[in-house]
């Protein structure tokens, strides 16, 4: 998919279902004529959300703002540095662009449950919170409000919860366990599971 799909779909969806947010990444094939530095997949390319200014209708500034898959830039004002954006002659040059849903598994020593996709990884984590405390007898919200936006949470005796993992425990049950893995969406004839 081209940075102008990607673009246009972001706009379409932000018009007609302004409360859902997409995911996507852009993978980047040059910084720059002056950078000749090889660089791996993930540190050439960003997660990117439709809740941002350059895509959202009716908004009083244009802005993109992403994170690089290495965790080298957490919030990088992307449209300054895009060829295609602000960039201008030398800015960053796209490669390629897909669409990201995350898949939620859910699987117990009995089997496993249907999969269930969302729009964003916050979703899936929230759902997956959510499905643990709930089979774990947990406080819902207090667990929610703890795990939904860190990295590592917690781990005691019978359950642990991390970024895109939990597990639970009980001599009673079952052992329950949960992973969230992206689904990548360059084409209809080109969906890549999980981490490159």
């Amino acid at each position: 998919m081209t940075y102008q799909e990607l673009k246009q779909l972001f706009r379409d969806h932000e018009k007609k279902h302004p409360k859902t947010h997409p995911t996507a990444y852009i993978t980047f094939s040059s910084f720059g004529p002056d950078n000749h530095e090889t660089y791996s997949w993930k540190d050439r390319t960003y997660s990117i959300s439709s809740e941002n200014k350059a895509f959202e209708p009716n908004k009083g500034g244009y802005s993109i703002f992403e994170a690089c898959l290495n965790g080298s830039d957490p919030c990088l004002r992307l449209d300054r540095f895009m060829k295609e954006e602000h960039g201008g002659k030398d800015g960053w040059v796209v490669e390629t662009c897909c669409v990201v849903g995350y898949v939620l598994l859910h699987t117990s020593d009995s089997g496993i449950s249907v999969p269930k996709m969302f729009y964003s990884p916050s979703d899936a984590r929230e759902q997956m919170v959510t499905e643990l405390a709930k089979l774990g007898e947990l406080d819902v919200e207090s667990l929610k409000a703890e795990c939904v936006n860190r990295t590592y949470v917690r781990v005691d005796s019978h359950y642990g919860v991390f970024r895109d993992t939990a597990w639970l425990s009980d001599m009673n049950t079952d052992d329950w366990k949960w992973n969230i893995q992206p689904v990548r969406i360059y084409s209809l004839t080109s969906i890549t599971f999980g981490h490159e």
